[in-house]
């Protein structure tokens, strides 16, 4: 039985909260996120509430008072609603209106990139709307092949979990040539053409905080230890192509400011160097944390893997999107 109201939970809010996305103003879709986000804040029991407390002691230590730590899960579950409304208004006609509202800092820096003919590694993080820069940077002319994995929803069925995959899909797909990854047999497949697509001189995605992947390394974060993996670093020494991190901020207009770093250019493939460029975007990942922790997503899927020398390992556990 509760299996049967999660399923219908699903569908009415893929197929209905869709639909009306589509027709009603921007704003308007948002607003009703954001009273959707308040809604879910209130209904997160005791036990969620202590977790994602632990979460950001562990991260930021005593930086934060209770009223911070308040409002930034508050924000959290009414940016989580937002993110929906940001994938669903992909499907409207009229979304360059949206695309021409959002502002960046630096998109040229894929210019400067692109003239050495060897592609560019767009490095983004499950901060704020995943993949939204790549969509950004595709409307803005850019050939770009971004990188999405889709996981089953757990504790609903198959057929709606796969029908849930195929409303995603069919709108990522829309917006882009977007890879998309359902299971880790087809990675191997993804990554022999995001090194065509390189040659190709074209701009590809990679997680830099992604939860999956083949290797890892430990790098540092505020004043712990994140497991990253070595993926996005791997392939830039590989192919000779830079990397250039992108991170998306939501706006008070609900719109987006992109900021595309400077480029990061990776000498070689031996572990010490791999490790200092993922230190390095990492980097910048904490500061934007600093500067926005309600956008960072990962804050109720965190698990601390090991200690080192004291100080926690934390390893990010892989969600519905990655």
């Amino acid at each position: 039985m509760k299996r049967y109201f999660k399923d219908l939970f699903f569908l009415l809010f893929y197929f209905s909260y869709r639909w009306l996305i589509q027709v009603l103003p921007f704003q308007i879709s948002y607003q009703i996120a954001a009273l959707l986000g308040n809604i879910r804040y209130l209904l997160i029991s005791p036990r969620q509430k202590r977790q994602f407390v632990a979460n950001l002691d562990l991260v930021f230590g005593n930086r934060l008072n209770p009223r911070e730590k308040k409002n930034i899960i508050r924000r959290f579950y009414i940016n989580q609603q937002k993110w929906f409304v940001d994938l669903f208004i992909m499907g409207r006609k009229d979304y360059e209106k949206y695309i021409q509202a959002c502002t960046d800092d630096d998109i040229t820096n894929f210019d400067k990139v692109l003239s050495r003919e060897k592609g560019v590694v767009g490095v983004n993080f499950h901060f704020s709307s995943i993949n939204l820069s790549a969509v950004y940077s595709l409307c803005h002319g850019y050939k770009v092949t971004p990188l999405l994995v889709l996981a089953h929803i757990k504790g609903v069925s198959p057929w709606v979990s796969e029908q849930v995959m195929n409303i995603k899909s069919s709108i990522w797909k829309e917006r882009g040539n977007f890879q998309i990854i359902t299971s880790s047999n087809s990675l191997v497949s993804v990554v022999r053409n995001q090194y065509r697509c390189l040659s190709q001189n074209q701009i590809i995605s990679a997680a830099g905080d992604g939860a999956l992947g083949g290797k890892f390394t430990v790098v540092d974060f505020f004043n712990i230890k994140l497991k990253a993996p070595i993926g996005p670093a791997h392939i830039s020494a590989k192919s000779g192509a830079a990397i250039v991190p992108c991170f998306a901020i939501r706006r008070k207009d609900n719109a987006h400011h992109f900021v595309f770093k400077e480029p990061i250019k990776v000498e070689s493939e031996d572990e010490e160097t791999l490790k200092r460029v993922i230190q390095e975007y990492i980097k910048h990942l904490e500061y934007y944390i600093s500067q926005h922790p309600d956008h960072w997503r990962y804050w109720t899927r965190i698990e601390v893997e090991e200690f080192r020398n004291g100080i926690p390992v934390i390893r990010l556990v892989p969600g519905i999107d990655e």
